[in-house]
């Protein structure tokens, strides 16, 4: 079976909790009956999503000889795993949730860090698509990501990109990089909120413009219980969100990342774009239902609901 997708980006342990009400105060505690550990990363999760509805990815990132390495190397089982060794320590995010359904993360991204263009191999760089993401917690920088999207559309490769939230404040350098990036990227999967940093507008119309003229030829703007809205040069289409039962939704960590994966199996199925973000909102909305990765959807429990 050959390498339909390769994936380039962070891996991590996430340490997820039940719902809470909110943060403790200082030097107090409190006591939840859940805690839940699980692999992470944005470009691991988008791997690991993508292989759960049958196609075959690769993944290539960081990762020392830890306690942690066994653990993710077994997790991450269906996915071709080109792995490049590190002396630094396994990345950790603890991810909270709330009950209101927002997130807080803290994040150590340890050999994430750095994983630099340096430790790429090219020819490792195969299929119908690369994907690159969380661009702020990796250190391939603007040059890097560039010359691996550059030599993706050379060997004819689609590219897609998920820039994540930039946990360093979004300098005026950085989104300047990102919009140069953009010159390379056929997909862009940004949320709403990265949308308006990026562009600095606040209409999902007007971001979707920006974005475009950046040099994007699809925007996949995720905009979570709100639906998604999908804009080419030519179309403008809103993905009605897939509401899930209050009860059911149990941790939204990395539904974004499940997102993409749904949106790029559309695309490698001929779906149009209608199609493909309808796939992509089921399929994000379907993995809320339980902790880190136990209910990431395949594609007939997405296609039932289609």
């Amino acid at each position: 079976m050959e390498v339909v997708a390769t994936a380039i980006g962070d891996i991590n342990i996430d340490i997820l909790t039940e719902k809470i009400e909110k943060f403790p105060e200082k030097d107090k505690q409190i006591v939840i009956k859940k805690i839940f550990t699980d692999v992470g990363g944005c470009a691991a999760n988008f791997s690991y999503a993508l292989s759960k509805f049958g196609v075959k990815v690769r993944f290539i990132g960081k990762l020392p000889y830890d306690i942690f390495r066994n653990f993710i190397l077994e997790r991450m089982k269906n996915v071709d795993m080109k792995i490049i060794d590190d002396n630094n320590f396994t990345g950790i995010t603890y991810a909270i949730n709330f009950y209101d359904n927002k997130r807080s993360f803290i994040t150590y991204p340890g050999s994430n860090s750095s994983l630099t263009i340096e430790d790429i191999d090219f020819e490792l760089i195969q299929g119908k698509f690369a994907h690159i993401a969380s661009y702020f917690l990796q250190n391939l920088g603007k040059e890097g990501t560039l010359k691996i999207f550059e030599y993706a559309h050379k060997k004819g490769m689609k590219t897609s990109f998920d820039t994540g939230w930039d946990p360093f404040g979004w300098k005026k350098e950085k989104i300047k990089e990102i919009r140069e990036i953009l010159n390379e990227t056929d997909i862009f999967f940004p949320n709403l909120e990265e949308g308006k940093k990026i562009t600095m507008e606040e209409d999902m119309d007007k971001i979707c413009d920006k974005l475009l003229n950046f040099g994007v030829k699809i925007v996949a703007l995720k905009m979570g219980e709100n639906g998604a809205y999908i804009a080419t040069e030519n179309e403008r289409i809103f993905i009605e969100p897939f509401k899930i039962k209050e009860e059911e939704i149990k941790d939204s960590t990395g539904a974004g990342d499940v997102f993409d994966a749904g949106f790029i199996y559309g695309s490698l199925r001929n779906f149009d774009l209608k199609k493909s973000g309808k796939f992509a909102s089921i399929a994000g909305a379907l993995k809320l239902r339980g902790f880190g990765r136990t209910k990431y959807p395949d594609v007939n429990e997405v296609m039932k609901y289609m």
